[in-house]
């Protein structure tokens, strides 16, 4: 069974992001967080076939390098979590960009 990675509260974030050896959980409150962005991409399934995909991209002054999830990694929550995150942007005035309509 899958498991989120993406839990949402009024005005906070806890991102897990799995590492090598274990998940690294993060706590990023609506003031640190920069901007949040879906994109359009390319992955590749399989080690084979590269096939057209999505993207969530969230930006943190807490962190050098963004937070990425991949549709193809995240497939039963992934639509749940555009929907939450664009709601928590919108009350939350973070920058949002939808580059995937």
């Amino acid at each position: 069974m899958a498991n989120r990675r993406i839990y949402l509260d009024k005005s906070e974030l806890t991102l897990l992001i799995p590492g090598k050896k274990k998940v690294e959980d993060v706590h990023l409150t609506s003031g640190v967080i920069t901007r949040i962005q879906f994109d359009k991409c390319t992955e590749r399934m399989l080690f084979v076939i590269p096939q057209q995909s999505e993207k969530i991209t969230i930006t943190t002054s807490k962190r050098a390098q963004p937070v990425v999830y991949t549709k193809g990694k995240n497939k039963v929550f992934f639509d749940q979590y555009k929907q939450e995150l664009e709601k928590f942007a919108k009350e939350n005035n973070v920058t949002f960009a939808d580059n995937t309509k």
